[in-house]
């Protein structure tokens, strides 16, 4: 299942705010043989953005906030991929990229990991094909995209977490590669 996450870091008790985005899609672009070229873009839609509290919920739409209802996606273009390490079957990379929120564009390099799994997708979804599943982590500034700046920060902090959970499934199954991913030499 795709997910983005974010946890929000508050003055509060508690200490912190939990949210996600329902509704996640988009599409990625990835060459085992040639990953640094992955690109694509991933778009969340901001008004399925929950955190747990009816009013917080409201809050976060609003136009100070989010202002979903003038800005209804976020997205996310993926321009390429570097820093390449590989850890057994996982490939720790930067995604560098474009970040949209409230028609702000800004760069920037997302630290992620990819699973690439040949012909997994059947037990998936029951289609054909590969799968590719990223994770990643990363702290943004709610500020520099206007998202109500300067005001509450004695409630909700300025810098909050972003989690991702992405897979993304192929048409078709690669054939075999010599490749780390599948114990081979690429």
């Amino acid at each position: 299942m795709n997910r983005i996450d974010i946890e929000l870091s508050t003055g509060f008790e508690s200490g912190r705010i939990n949210g996600s985005f329902s509704q996640v899609a988009g599409k990625i672009n990835f060459s085992v043989r040639q990953p640094k070229l992955a690109n694509g873009q991933v778009l969340l839609d901001a008004r399925t953005l929950r955190l747990g509290y009816a009013k917080v919920n409201r809050d976060a739409h609003n136009p100070a906030w989010l202002d979903s209802s003038t800005f209804p996606k976020i997205s996310y273009t993926l321009e390429n991929l570097d820093n390449l390490k590989w850890r057994g079957e996982i490939m720790q990379a930067n995604a560098n990229g474009k970040l949209t929120i409230k028609g702000r564009s800004m760069p920037i390099s997302v630290p992620i990991y990819l699973r690439y799994l040949r012909a997994n997708r059947r037990e998936y979804d029951g289609r054909n094909g590969d799968i590719l599943y990223l994770t990643g982590q990363f702290p943004l500034s709610r500020g520099q995209f206007g998202i109500n700046t300067g005001t509450a920060l004695d409630s909700i902090l300025d810098l909050l977490t972003v989690k991702i959970q992405l897979v993304a499934g192929s048409d078709t199954v690669r054939p075999f590669l010599p490749c780390r991913l599948f114990g081979g030499r690429p």
